[in-house]
């Protein structure tokens, strides 16, 4: 679970529960681009300049809203279907949802048909755009994990916990979203992410941007709650509690203690992401103490 504490003062405390370039210059620079330029080395500029610029335009691994901007965190809950078939007077298809982040905390309604929950362009879309394609396509310093105890088109024994969620990061930041929905993502296709069954009940997501650092405690957590993990590529040399969760034997995990309440505090990436400024959110994860006959949650 990932727990957030939102409070009035500078520093707010969270806690959450589960889970192209230019060519033109001017001033000193122009008079050192020029000596570069004799010397026959400004291709290298070039080069350097242009993988900062592709870095910085978007595909780092960030929570990012309908605008597909960064966001330090957000929190979305989605309404349940009508149980009535939908109609003009009453169109509730189960796909709307209210939606709060970390620019400016207040709360917004998204009924527009472009930016439904499912939307190819809408703020799950973006967030996740960096596992939406085939693995052979993501980077090789990129890793991520799904998790679930109703994975879509597989079986989570209840040994496993009772959670979902989607951890995603590089070597600099990534994103823990902690969800409620079954089957989710159900597959890595930005037009086909969200499940049909998604729409029936309400569900709830809290996405955070985090250091990579983080995701050393947040492997752990994953451990502790016994976490299922259905979908995954977390490369050597990444941390070593993200790998072991990836095995699908909970023997050949480290052992665990589950007859203790297990918190993890961690601070959110915030004014070390690029377009974001201000302290770091807290947040605390908790792995509840498992009790006899008790599936881990």
């Amino acid at each position: 679970m990932l727990y957030k504490l939102l409070s009035a003062s500078s520093t707010s405390k969270t806690n959450i529960t589960a889970s192209g370039t230019s060519d033109h210059f001017s001033g000193p620079l122009s008079g050192l681009i020029r000596t570069l330029k004799t010397q026959g080395v400004m291709w290298r500029i070039f080069l350097t300049v242009s993988l900062l610029c592709w870095s910085a335009d978007g595909r780092d691994v960030r929570c990012r809203d309908h605008t597909d901007e960064p966001v330090d965190w957000y929190i979305i809950y989605k309404a349940p279907k009508d149980p009535q078939k939908p109609t003009v007077l009453n169109p509730k298809k189960g796909l709307e949802y209210l939606y709060i982040d970390s620019k400016d905390q207040t709360i917004k309604t998204f009924k527009d048909p472009s930016k439904l929950i499912n939307a190819a362009e809408g703020v799950l879309a973006n967030t996740l755009r960096p596992i939406l394609k085939p693995m052979k396509s993501m980077p090789e310093d990129f890793g991520f994990i799904s998790y679930s105890d109703q994975p879509p088109g597989c079986h989570a024994d209840n040994k496993f916990g009772h959670s979902k969620g989607l951890v995603m990061m590089d070597k600099t930041t990534g994103v823990w979203l902690s969800h409620s929905t079954p089957q989710f993502p159900f597959e890595r296709d930005q037009n086909n992410f969200w499940p049909d069954s998604g729409a029936t009940n309400a569900q709830t997501f809290i996405c955070v941007t985090f250091k990579y650092n983080e995701f050393k405690k947040i492997g752990q957590h994953l451990l502790d709650i016994a976490a299922f993990t259905f979908d995954h590529q977390i490369p050597a040399g990444f941390h070593e509690e993200l790998r072991q969760v990836t095995k699908k034997d909970l023997e050949k995990r480290p052992k665990r203690d589950a007859s203790k309440v297990k918190t993890q505090d961690l601070t959110s990436a915030a004014g070390t992401s690029a377009g974001l400024t201000g302290p770091g959110t807290q947040f605390r994860s908790i792995a509840k103490k498992l009790y006899k006959g008790e599936i881990s949650a």
